[in-house]
């Protein structure tokens, strides 16, 4: 594992200032399938603003089902996150690199958060600053958003199947 994740976690299991970002808590088998259900309502929304050429949300989209797929999986070994990149940072040190998914999954959920912010702002500049303006006159094609649509259904359902393996085990 590189040396930036392990500093990473240590930063978000135990930041200098603040609550942590990640922390311990009892296996939530019930916040595993709301956020699962949030990544299937993420990814039907997905679908319908890419069919309504909003290609920018549809990345927007794909994101957040991919995020709330990492939030689950999360959930099931027992880890609640709250940043973005302290929950990508724990998903590939204990998915990751336990082999429970290909590294070529981090790089779906990179690629879309890369297109989010270069977009559509972040949840975190939304709550900085409450309005979300974007001043970017660049369009969004069917091209930079068609590769979402499968790459984030393929994502959140290898995490329902890793979900389903660590049944009963926590």
């Amino acid at each position: 594992m590189p040396e930036y994740i392990e500093k990473t976690l240590h930063e978000c299991f135990h930041p200098k200032k603040g609550k942590p970002n990640l922390r311990k808590i009892s296996v939530n088998l019930e916040r595993v399938k709301q956020h699962i259900n949030k990544a299937h309502s993420n990814l039907r929304a997905m679908k319908i603003m890419f069919e309504d050429d909003l290609f920018d949300w549809a990345i927007v989209c794909g994101y957040y089902a991919m995020y709330h797929s990492v939030l689950a999986s999360l959930f099931k070994i027992g880890i609640q996150a709250r940043a973005h990149y302290c929950a990508i940072a724990a998903f590939k040190k204990f998915y990751v690199e336990r082999g429970k998914v290909k590294p070529e999954y981090i790089s779906y959920i990179k690629k879309a958060k890369q297109l989010e912010q270069k977009y559509a702002g972040t949840l975190e500049k939304a709550q900085e600053d409450r309005v979300v303006e974007q001043y970017g006159v660049e369009i969004i094609t069917n091209d930079d958003a068609e590769w979402i649509i499968e790459d984030a259904k393929d994502f959140v359902l290898k995490i329902e199947e890793v979900i389903a393996e660590y049944s009963g085990r926590g």
